[in-house]
């Protein structure tokens, strides 16, 4: 497993995820990237970021359904 050094994700950068998934780890959303992803720092884009609805800040939880 490797690590990105957090200093080479400065603010403004734009990062290209590839093979990345969200996992769920005790009601938290975690960023995963497998073995045979990348993570990219590049330039920034032009773009604007919708921070209104961050869904990390969203507590989950399993639920079970059992269908009759």
């Amino acid at each position: 497993m490797s690590y990105i050094p957090v200093d080479l994700l400065k603010p403004g950068a734009t990062v290209i995820l590839r093979n990345a998934k969200i996992d769920m780890f005790k009601g938290s959303m975690r960023l995963a990237v497998d073995k045979w992803g990348r993570v990219e720092v590049t330039e920034p884009a032009d773009f604007t970021v919708k921070e209104d609805n961050n869904l990390s800040l969203v507590e989950y939880e399993l639920v079970n359904v059992v269908e009759e």
